[in-house]
Formats: structure tokens, sequence, C-alpha cells
């Protein structure tokens, strides 16, 4: 049910807020309670990192070390995830590195990505939608030296604007009215940068725009309103090769997108950007099928941004066009890849949530063990109701195909968020590279953040490769093995297993006394060997038993709990 009640009445229209943008080496980050006027005269209780609502943008340097102080005043535990950033898992900011209340984070890395458009949220596992929702999120600007000799708009606030996307809904008092958003795109007003009904004036010349999809769900098909042509010239992780010239982008919750529109000789003109949601298809949210119905916004063409063109700069000069070349990229081969992994989206009937691989988050429990150095490719099939953005920590991908299809030119960049539809296959490959940690894992999940919090995530760890394990024999055709390593263990143990088919199978650890203590993985898996880590926790020491269970076949594996 809408309600529509006295801000809505009030709404105008408000200049755009452009987040403060700050540089190091060091960058001093406060979460805490605010409030913000979203609408003018009503103050709504927010979150926000140094302010009322989001935080200031971050601008980091290739190949600079930078230190971070974040501190939660927020009376609660929280986390904050560097989306995109290639850093080590103690410094991803995951949900295994809690922020208690009243305390201070202080994580330290070198940046290792090239320039790009990166963002900053919470990732607590079951808080990390309503964290966002409230307001903590902030852009993240990566400078390096092959962007700065392009001839490209980068003057921040000038004629390079950051749009960080959001849909929100408000209750007849003006309060935010957060509503888990496993079910979809729920939000009917929409907030660019902290501000409804935002107007913004750009020179009459190429203008660079950061789009950021900081939604929960919705997805955005960016266009402009007279349908004009512009430049896509770079996606998640940096720049594109080339530009791609579109008039329509669309960004699922979490994808970036950097673009530059041309505004030469319009001095004067208004236009508008627009969600083309009418052309939405196939259960993305926000589309007509989207089941939340009743929401304006949804299969809708909606505006988010009135763009007002004024005279050109002096300061900088504007940029004549745009290069033809941009950046020299190195996609992976597929030969180089030791490894095919499988992910599959499943879930969301009554009674099956949606899941990975049929495995809903358990954070005792590694799902996927990498070995560092190795390329991989991970293959996603999406077999559930409804359409998911599958995102990865510590690395930057490839898209190969889909369904077998080269991805279109402005997908060919730097991924972390790949947008995957009902009953497709992605397939993506990557290289695990610079850092390991057999205790801290890295995430993968949907960034629907209701998914993620409902449990649609996996943990992976990136380890270096075992001298320990010794060379298998030869294994007969139709043999199922299971082994472990180390073995006695004192805190964890790598399961490995190689199985002939694709089956489906369960693996389940009992105690010496024949009770369940752990179910380490339920699932589909295709032919091939795995690997998953069982942390014991608590278990006192002793003799456990792992067996893996398949509809036709069962193995049992004796192992050793030292502590």
């Amino acid at each position: 049910v809408l309600v529509v009640g006295p801000p809505r009445v009030a709404a105008q229209t408000n200049a755009l807020a452009i987040p403060p943008v700050v540089q190091g080496p060091t960058f001093d980050l406060t979460m805490a309670p605010s409030t913000h006027e979203f609408y003018s005269g009503t103050s709504t209780n927010t979150f926000g990192f140094n302010g009322s609502y989001l935080g200031p943008t971050l601008e980091f340097t290739k190949g600079d070390s930078v230190f971070l102080n974040v501190t939660n005043s927020l009376g609660e535990p929280t986390t904050v995830h560097w989306h995109g950033m290639h850093v080590a898992p103690e410094n991803d900011g995951g949900p295994h590195t809690v922020i208690e209340p009243d305390t201070t984070w202080r994580p330290a890395f070198e940046v290792l990505n090239q320039a790009s458009t990166m963002w900053y949220h919470p990732h607590l596992h079951m808080k990390t939608d309503e964290h966002v929702y409230k307001g903590l999120a902030g852009m993240i600007i990566i400078r390096d030296d092959e962007e700065a000799a392009l001839d490209l708009p980068r003057t921040y606030g000038v004629d390079d604007f950051p749009l960080v996307l959001q849909d929100r809904d408000f209750d007849e008092v003006g309060q935010l009215r957060f509503r888990p958003m496993d079910i979809g795109a729920g939000g009917d007003v929409m907030v660019v940068n902290g501000t409804v009904d935002p107007i913004l004036e750009v020179p009459a010349q190429l203008v660079r725009f950061r789009v950021l999809n900081g939604s929960g769900a919705r997805v955005y098909n960016f266009g402009v309103s007279d349908d004009r042509n512009f430049q896509q010239i770079g996606s998640d992780g940096g720049l594109l090769e080339a530009p791609v010239e579109m008039n329509r982008v669309r960004l699922s919750a979490g994808e970036r997108a950097e673009l530059v529109v041309d505004f030469t000789g319009e001095v004067g003109d208004t236009l508008t950007f627009v969600s083309y949601a009418s052309e939405l298809v196939n259960n993305e949210p926000g589309g007509a099928d989207e089941p939340v119905r009743g929401n304006p916004l949804n299969g809708a063409d909606f505006t988010f941004l009135t763009v007002k063109v004024v005279a050109q700069t002096t300061s900088p000069v504007p940029v004549d066009a745009v290069p033809t070349t941009l950046v020299s990229l190195s996609p992976i081969a597929e030969a180089e890849a030791v490894r095919t992994r499988t992910m599959t989206l499943d879930g969301g009937t009554p009674g099956n949530p949606f899941a990975i691989n049929g495995i809903v988050l358990d954070l005792e429990v590694i799902n996927e063990v990498v070995y560092l150095g190795d390329t991989e490719i991970w293959e996603i099939t999406n077999t559930s109701t409804t359409t998911h953005p599958f995102h990865m920590h510590d690395v930057q991908f490839y898209i190969l195909d889909r369904d077998g299809v080269p991805p279109p030119p402005n997908e060919r960049g730097l991924k972390d968020v790949v947008f995957v539809h009902i009953d497709e296959t992605v397939r993506v490959i990557t290289k695990f590279e610079d850092f390991t940690n057999p205790e801290i894992p890295y995430m993968y999940h949907c960034h629907f953040l209701g998914h993620e919090d409902l449990g649609m995530m996996g943990q992976f760890l990136v380890v270096d490769r075992s001298s320990d394990v010794e060379d298998e024999d030869p294994m007969p055709e139709d043999e199922i093995r299971l082994q472990n390593y180390p073995n006695p263990f004192d805190r964890a143990t790598t399961l490995k297993y190689t199985l002939p088919a694709r089956t489906d199978l369960q693996i389940d650890v009992y105690d010496i006394l024949g009770r369940q203590v752990k179910t380490v993985f339920k699932g589909t898996r295709a032919a091939g060997t795995f690997e998953t880590v069982w942390k014991a926790g608590s278990l006192p020491a002793g003799v456990y038993t792992v067996t893996l269970a398949t509809p036709t076949r069962r193995v049992v594996l004796p192992v050793v709990l030292s502590r």
C-alpha cells in the first residue's frame, strides 16, 4: 500500500548533493546515527559516514598505501567492506571482521586496483540491507597514471560527477520505512546522492558520470530523456579498452558504469536522466512483472535526475572528444584455467529459500577452497525463480560468455558483479593472486541485499597449495574418493572429494556416539574434484566420522580432532 503523506506533498526540486571528496593516505570514517532532510522541514532518522547520509568519496591512487580508521558509533555492530577492491581477507571487511560498538577498526593496504569506481558499505550478516538502507555507503575513486594520461573529464564535481542511485520508502511522517528487500524493489521514491527530486547543473561539454546502483534490489536501465547516445567508458573494475556507444545501460545492484554524455552547444537546455523500467524483462526487480505490486516505479519509465546545461568551464579546459582507445586490458585465456567451479543459484519457492549450490550460508562452514596463483572459471547457472547479481570478493573477473555467447562490448572489461537471468549460465574467469589466509574467508553472494542477508552467500579461502598432499593414485572410473588434510587437525581440516559424475550429495559429520554435529555440504556437484573446509569450532577432541552420501553410494572417512 502506498502511503502518501506530507513529505511527498512538500516535494520540490533540490540541488543534487555532491559528497565531499577526501584524500589520504589516512582516512577517518565515523559511522553514527543522524538525521537528514530528504524533504524540506522533515528530519528523517538515518545513519551516515562523517555526516547525515552516505559518506565522503574516498580518492585512492594505485600503488599508494592507505590507512583507514573506521569508528563505529552506531550503538550496534557492523562491518565495512571495500567493494571491488583487491585486498587481503583481513582487510576486506566481510561479515567475519565485525566492528563492535565504540571501537575503531584500522585496516591498511596497498592500492592494487587500476583506475576505477568502487564503493564501500557494511557487510554484517543479516544486517547489510538495513545498514545500507539507512545511509551507510560511499564511493571510492581510484586514480592511476594510465587513466591520467587520457584526455577525459576528471575534475570531481565540475565535469565528473558521482551518482549513487537508491530507491527508498518513507512513511506518513517522513521516516525511512525499511522492509527486507528479499521480495524485490520496494522503494517508491528515487534518491540520488541522498537527494530527492534532484537537479544538477552541467557544463555544455563532455561530462563524465560515475553511476552506482546502490539499491538493495532495484535494477536501473539508464538512458537520457531525448534518447540520445552516450559513451560507456568504464565498468566495475575500471576503464574499457575502447568507449562503447549506447543509449541504455542496465545496472543491477552493486554494479557501476562510467558514462560520458555530450552537452556541447546546449546551454540553457534542460533534460532528464531516466530509468526505462518498462524495458526490463524476465523478473528483473523494478520491471513490470516485479512481485511488489502497486509501486509506481515498477514497470514505468521514471526520471531520477534533472540536468540543466550551463556555460562551458574554462578550468578544466573542456574535453573535445573521448579517445577512441582507452586502456590496455589482458583478458585471461580460457585455456589458462586449471579448474571450473559450478555455482548454481537456486531456490525461491515456498520452503525452498534462495541459496547457492543448495546451501544457505553458515559462517562456520567454508564452502570452497582456492589455491593461490590458480586461474579458475566459475560457471554460474540460475535455476531459481528470479534474476540475481552475483558478486565475488577479492578479485575482478572477465565474463567469458552468456549461454555460450560472448558478452556485449560494454561487459568485456573487468567486473566484480555479473547479472544472471533465469535459466541463464554465465561463465567468468579470474586469477587468485597476492593474498592468502587459512582462517579468514572471502565471500561470494547475490548482491540483492535481502537475498544476501537471508543466506544466499558462500565463503571461500585462498590458501597456499600444500606440499603435504600426496599425488592421488589412479581412480577407478566409478569410484568416489573422500580424504582430508591435515589429519589429525586442531582447528580445521580440508575435505577433498572426487566425483565421477554429476550427482546430488550431502556431507555430514558425526561424533563417536553417532550423533550428527554438522552438515558441511548439501547440493549438486558436477563431475570433478572439490574441496570444502570443515571448522570444528568448540567441539571437543576425539574421533569423528565424515560421510559423503549420494543417491547410490555412501563413503565414510574417520578424522581425528587433536585438541
